[in-house]
């Protein structure tokens, strides 16, 4: 956490004030910001168009859907500021970033724009949108590599799990292979694509905390969460506009993609997608600020955008 930060939740908590759910998302949202930025190399750093390009395709951000899940998991065992679950919470970004610069590519979705602005390639090319992903795959190791030494083992799990959910098998790049395959089965599609970063962010914020016994549970709210958010994904590209969604829609028909609106119609993805929220709410557990916070970014990374 940056002084200003820490000195302002000293002042918050010296008035007696309680923090409410928004207030613990904001606090982490700014200090997330903040934490990638330090991260980036700096933007005129040789190669600075690669670098220039690497700091676009971060910033600014979406929801932030997948490092804040992290960083509230945490914040239920009390340990929302610890810097582990920061270099877990950054790398899982910069994973998720590296992929949407390589999914807009034209060898893939052919999109122009990505969060309402023109996409990595189309700036800066085909050739440094490659390694704008390649360089922020490799940076999200690195940053979970310059964990404290005291903390390595830990660290060296979170390695494991954050490998499993970028990689080919169980991760989001064999998700993206999957959209090259004559058929596919969507659930499995699902939790690879989108769902395995999901996983590994809330499992790792438990293992960083120690919470053992809960890991699993923690694994099974990112891929309930990150599942009913590619439903919300696969209907937008169905129903919603370019504008309230900041990129093309109608990629999935146009291009033959994998998707749970155009094979089972809307209302039964909406159904599953309701379903899988459901869950989630279930395994949250009693109400609390850090749990209501949850909720908050469940609501708000899962909700379809207005129709047209």
């Amino acid at each position: 956490m940056s002084q200003q930060l820490a000195e302002e939740e000293r002042s918050q908590r010296s008035a007696g004030g309680s923090r409410t759910a928004a207030d613990i998302i904001t606090h982490h949202q700014r200090a997330l910001e903040e934490a990638l930025a330090r991260a980036l190399p700096p933007r005129d750093l040789a190669p600075a168009r690669l670098h220039a390009a690497m700091w676009d395709a971060v910033f600014p951000g979406g929801r932030r859907a997948r490092p804040l899940l992290c960083l509230l998991v945490a914040e239920r065992y009390g340990q929302g500021d610890d810097e582990l679950v920061m270099r877990m919470a950054m790398a899982v970004e910069l994973v998720h970033c590296a992929s949407l610069v390589q999914d807009d590519m034209p060898c893939f979705d052919d999109a122009d724009t990505r969060r309402g602005r023109p996409a990595i390639h189309k700036v800066y090319g085909d050739a440094t949108a490659i390694l704008v992903g390649d360089a922020l795959l490799t940076l999200a190791f690195e940053v979970l590599a310059q964990a404290p030494a005291r903390r390595a083992t830990t660290a060296f799990r979170l390695f494991g799990l954050l490998g499993s959910a970028a990689g080919s098998s169980q991760g989001i790049i064999g998700g993206q292979g999957l959209e090259l395959e004559p058929s596919v089965d969507l659930d499995a599609y699902h939790r690879q694509k989108t769902a395995a970063l999901f996983r590994a962010a809330a499992a790792g914020a438990a293992v960083c905390c120690g919470a053992e016994g809960d890991v699993a549970r923690w694994a099974r709210v990112g891929e309930l969460l990150g599942c009913a958010l590619q439903l919300r994904d696969d209907i937008d590209d169905v129903e919603a506009t370019p504008e309230a969604v900041g990129k093309p829609i109608g990629r999935d028909a146009a291009l033959g993609r994998p998707n749970a609106a155009l094979q089972d119609g809307v209302g039964s993805a909406r159904a599953l997608r309701q379903a899988l929220i459901d869950g989630v709410a279930e395994l949250l557990g009693a109400p609390t600020p850090e749990t209501e916070a949850l909720r908050l970014v469940v609501d708000e990374a899962t909700r379809p955008a207005v129709r047209r």
